[in-house]
C-alpha cells in the first residue's frame, strides 16, 4: 500500500480511522489538518485477498476502497486550496 494514499468515509465523513482491506490488511490514522497519514500498523495479511475496501472506525461502515480514495483526494485538494488562499 502506498503511504500517500488518504481516505474519507462516505458514509460519515470520518478522515481519521481506518481498516484497509486489500491484498493485506492494515489500521491507518490520518491527520485532517495536514491532509497526511500519521500512523499505518504493520501490514498483516489478508485471508480473503480479494477483498478491496476499507472500513470506517466511527460507524463501522465498510466501503468501496476507490470511492473512499477519490473523495479523500478531494478533500486533500480542497485542503490545499485552502492553504494557498491564507
Amino acid at each position: 500500500m502506498e503511504t500517500h494514499k488518504f481516505f474519507a468515509c462516505p458514509n460519515c465523513g470520518n478522515i481519521e480511522k481506518f481498516l484497509v482491506f486489500t491484498s493485506n490488511f492494515q489500521l491507518i490514522r490520518q491527520s485532517p489538518k495536514m491532509g497526511s497519514r500519521i500512523y499505518e500498523s504493520k501490514v498483516l495479511p489478508n485471508l480473503q485477498q480479494s477483498d478491496n475496501y476499507i472500513e470506517c472506525q466511527l460507524c463501522f461502515q465498510r466501503s468501496e476502497y476507490n470511492m473512499a480514495l477519490d473523495l479523500g483526494q478531494k478533500y486533500v485538494g480542497i485542503l490545499k486550496l485552502l492553504k494557498l488562499l491564507k
